[in-house]
């Protein structure tokens, strides 16, 4: 069974380390294991223009399947260090929906939104960058 927004609870959590970076969190709340593909798409302002860059080389070597009451985690790069970026915005939630099992499938079904910690977000839509999905958070924070 494939994961779906309605059987899986987001969650952005802070992160001290590494900086610039938030955990997107997807608990499988359903009544069975599903798999939760690829990696997350995020809208992170009201304005986005695109889909979040992937980190291609955090691709794990298979699907993450979660069972009932398991976490998948993605790492999510917010901005540069040296903050140079075109589209610096401050966000209160983060859209996040899922993609299908062909990763060509934009998403599976509408996003939901998330709400960031402290409510308030710094994020440089240009330079952020979301890892896949990995069953380890420090896999996800690892890029």
């Amino acid at each position: 069974m494939d994961c779906t927004t309605a059987s899986v609870k987001f969650a952005v959590k802070e992160v001290k380390s590494p900086i610039n970076h938030v955990l997107i969190t997807a608990t499988n709340t359903g009544s069975k294991a599903c798999r939760i593909y690829g990696y997350p798409s995020l809208a992170l302002s009201e304005n986005a223009q695109a889909e979040t860059a992937r980190i291609g080389e955090s691709k794990p070597q298979a699907v993450v399947t979660l069972d009932r009451g398991a976490t998948a985690y993605a790492g999510l790069i917010t901005a540069t260090l040296d903050r140079n970026s075109e589209t610096k915005v401050t966000t209160s939630s983060i859209g996040v929906a899922l993609h299908g099992p062909d990763e060509a499938d934009l998403t599976t079904e509408d996003g939901v939104d998330v709400p960031v910690p402290g409510g308030s977000l710094y994020v440089e839509e240009d330079n952020a960058q979301v890892t896949y999905w990995q069953d380890d958070p420090n896999d996800a924070l690892a890029w």
